[in-house]
């Protein structure tokens, strides 16, 4: 792996994976939009919001052969909110998609966080599980497109289940790390893997709610 960039390494998963990166000798630039976290964790940072409209041109500008979309949204509320669900389809949609398109012809990796979320409809999320279900899916036609055009880039999808971060708040029986979340990433990039669970053990996970009738499944309230 050559220079790598993180897309939203101001915490959580991304701070640590960068970390992590680092660690390895990996020389790795972190972006995100909060100056002051980028100033504590240090090394080489970019000021980024992954929803910009000149997302591609930012990424031009630091040549990285790896990129890591770390960046998304999602906020539960009782009732839809057209804000909410409007920055979690600007992050998660938009920007993904502008990385994932400039990574096509630009890159030799294109790591992308979706989540376990997306394997199913569900509800109270804002268009959550909606734009990681649609990030999960675009992956799967980005590597088409570069085994069938001939593209250089490798495209992997994380599906992570509960991290212990802001948005992934469950029991600390089902969370794991940020560390332990960095750690199962790399392994999978270096497995040559095209799909990862993170932490292994939600592969079962999506099996069963792949498997699980609709009929059964609507009826199952969210925890």
């Amino acid at each position: 792996m050559g220079k790598a960039l993180v897309i939203g390494a101001t915490s959580g998963i991304g701070r640590a994976l960068t970390e992590a990166l680092r660690e390895r000798g990996v020389p790795t630039v972190a972006a995100g939009r909060r100056k002051d976290l980028l100033d504590a964790l240090g090394g080489e940072t970019l000021v980024l919001d992954a929803t910009a409209p000149d997302l591609a041109e930012r990424l031009t500008d630091v040549g990285a052969d790896a990129v890591f979309y770390n960046a998304g949204y999602g906020e539960r509320t009782p009732m839809p909110d057209p804000e909410r669900t409007e920055r979690a389809v600007a992050v998660n949609v938009l920007g993904f998609e502008r990385a994932a398109q400039w990574a096509l012809t630009h890159a030799r990796l294109f790591v992308a966080t979706a989540s376990i979320a997306g394997l199913r409809g569900l509800e109270d999320t804002n268009g959550y599980s909606a734009s990681k279900a649609y990030m999960i899916n675009a992956m799967e036609g980005y590597r088409r497109k570069a085994r069938h055009g001939r593209f250089p880039c490798r495209y992997v999808t994380l599906l992570p289940g509960f991290v212990d971060t802001a948005m992934g708040q469950a029991s600390a029986v089902w969370r794991c790390s940020p560390k332990a979340a960095a750690f199962a990433i790399l392994k999978t990039v270096k497995s040559g893997r095209a799909v990862g669970y993170v932490t292994p053990r939600w592969r079962l996970v999506a099996w069963l709610l792949k498997l699980m009738p609709r009929a059964l499944f609507e009826r199952i309230p969210l925890p």
